[in-house]
């Protein structure tokens, strides 16, 4: 496109990311360090190099006709960020950055590897408009990364210990996927959603995800309007049964309120409430160690 005579350009990104970076400011060309400026591309798709070339034009003439003030700005962004890594274990900030944004300014575009729910490191980004809104995003992805980090634990061997509720290990044994398959349907999304044709199964349609290094899944089932989300079972039920019924479940297994043909799983009741003209159940279930050659 041209503009590589001028200033270093790269591919970078991540999952679910790819930009077009470029080192623009002086200071970093020399030295290799500070921000660079981010073009987000899709290549999955036949890029308009036309409109890449304008939005690069564009970006550069913003970074350049106030340097100083970018400079600036990453110098104190930067600061105030790196200490919310600094104490934390498997996570780290990798990048700052700037992107493409409106007409009037750059955007804020940060790159971090924390803890993902399937206790993989995961290398993520938020971007954001001003300094605040960033580190709000930042602080809710390390919690998030805190909640996953308290429940890792690793075998003898070092490897990341990773479960599996009854309910999804049936399915799987169901739909005949293997758990070494699995990591590899999974979507940009981190999770994988399917439907069912097979008429003799019992449920339709549902999707497997992570949740503190354990494989869940929710469902949709045949017979009847009933869902199960997760360790949530919502069943559609007549609104006059009495309120002594519910309350008397609670700490007993789920079959005694509900039983389901052709899917077998233990499970308990923690707690249960109508809402909306549905019975909403909590549940305790059995979680076995979930073992695959595609997660380290």
């Amino acid at each position: 496109m041209g503009f590589e005579q001028s200033f270093p350009i790269e591919l970078a990104g991540g999952r679910r990311f790819t930009n077009i970076a470029l080192s623009v400011l002086d200071f970093q060309q020399a030295s290799g360090s500070g921000p660079r400026l981010l073009i987000p591309i899709d290549p999955q798709s036949h890029p308009d190099e036309r409109a890449i070339e304008a939005s690069l034009a564009r970006s550069i003439g913003l970074m350049l006709a106030d340097a100083a003030m970018y400079d600036q700005i990453w110098v104190d962004t930067y600061s105030k960020l790196l200490p919310r890594f600094a104490k934390r274990p498997k996570a780290s900030l990798e990048r700052m950055d700037f992107a493409e944004g409106s007409h009037d300014g750059l955007m804020l575009h940060a790159e971090f590897l924390r803890l993902d729910h399937d206790f993989s490191t995961t290398r993520s980004r938020r971007i954001a408009s001003d300094i605040e809104e960033l580190i709000e995003a930042i602080d809710f992805d390390l919690r998030e990364h805190d909640r996953n980090v308290a429940a890792l634990t690793v075998d003898e061997s070092g490897s990341r210990r990773r479960k599996i509720t009854g309910l999804a290990a049936h399915v799987l044994e169901l739909a005949g996927i293997s758990p070494d398959e699995l990591p590899l349907l999974f979507n940009d999304d981190g999770d994988q959603p399917f439907t069912s044709v097979d008429g003799s199964l019992p449920f339709s349609a549902g999707r497997f995800y992570w949740m503190r290094g354990t494989l869940e899944c929710s469902l949709e089932l045949r017979k009847g309007r009933c869902w199960i989300d997760g360790r949530r079972v919502i069943l559609s039920h007549p609104s006059n049964l009495p309120a002594t019924t519910l309350s008397s479940c609670v700490g007993r297994p789920l079959y005694t309120l509900l039983q389901i043909e052709g899917l077998q799983f233990d499970a308990t009741i923690k707690k249960v409430h109508v809402d909306r003209g549905c019975i909403v159940m909590e549940i305790d279930m059995l979680t076995h160690e979930f073992r695959t050659n595609r997660l380290r």
